[in-house]
């Protein structure tokens, strides 16, 4: 998607971000910062999940076998960041999921 007004999605970003809500849920409370590629592969990109979020994609990168710990390889810290970003998105790609599944249910009972 094409963003036309760049200045409205940074100060949409920036908004999200001053509410210090959860990416994932929306809630307020006990929000932390998930460094999305691994804080050894790319610590300045992060995204603001509570600690429940937190602790679940923490999981499912163990269940997905991704090793978040720092390499010497260029070449495995790039495939490593990836791999965690994967599972970031697929995370987040879920959530989009039901959300938009609760909008359908509302818009039923309206």
């Amino acid at each position: 998607m094409i963003d036309r007004v760049p200045i409205e999605t940074a100060r949409r970003r920036w908004r999200r971000r001053e509410l210090h809500r959860c990416l994932q849920c929306g809630r307020k409370t006990a929000v932390e910062k998930h460094h999305v590629a691994g804080k050894n592969h790319d610590s300045d990109l992060t995204a603001p999940l509570c600690e429940t979020c937190h602790a679940r994609v923490t999981e499912d990168l163990r269940q997905a076998n991704v090793d978040m710990r720092y390499t010497p390889s260029s070449v495995e810290r790039v495939r490593r960041a990836l791999r965690g970003t994967a599972v970031f998105l697929w995370m987040l790609a879920e959530a989009m999921w039901r959300w938009a599944d609760s909008l359908n249910r509302s818009s039923k009972r309206s």
